[in-house]
């Protein structure tokens, strides 16, 4: 999120007498990612004169993406994010290491998500092995919560509860 607001938006649920009932999910740690295409071009929602790079973080900056999720929690943020997942997982860790009780959440974004289905498709790895060596991934390096567009087959495979 940009500077303030998650004080902003908890002075207005402060407000309407909802903070006690309602929690922010600051999306702090948003990178400036080629992954996020295919879902942009599927919504039609590519930016047509310029990218969202003025407000997302550059990829090779992890203290970039610290010091943003550090302002977003001194903001009383009740969880943050890391997007894409896969490829900052060191960063899900230093801000696990940093804020221990704070949940972080992973976005698997649709360019992770094509990459695993690509490659299953080529017979390169097999879907259910594939995708859970990256949800322990994500978890090992402190995930809490991860987001994917894999929850439908996840939660067909949850009935085999040696997966987990």
């Amino acid at each position: 999120m940009m500077d303030g607001h998650v004080t902003a938006i908890k002075q207005s649920l402060m407000k309407e007498n909802l903070l006690s009932r309602v929690s922010v999910l600051s999306y702090s740690a948003k990178f400036c990612s080629v992954f996020y295409g295919p879902f942009r071009d599927a919504a039609n929602c590519a930016p047509s004169f310029s990218n969202r790079s003025s407000y997302q973080i550059p990829v090779g900056s992890s203290s970039i993406a610290e010091r943003v999720v550090d302002r977003d929690i001194s903001e009383s943020c009740d969880m943050t994010m890391v997007k894409p997942g896969m490829m900052y997982l060191d960063v899900v860790r230093k801000v696990k290491d940093k804020h221990p009780n704070i949940p972080i959440f992973i976005y698997q974004v649709s360019g992770e998500y094509a990459m695993l289905y690509y490659a299953v498709q080529a017979g390169v790895v097999q879907l259910k092995e594939g995708l859970i060596e990256i949800l322990r991934s994500m978890r090992r390096a402190g995930g809490d919560v991860i987001v994917t567009y894999y929850t439908p087959e996840i939660l067909k495979w949850l009935k085999d509860v040696s997966i987990l």
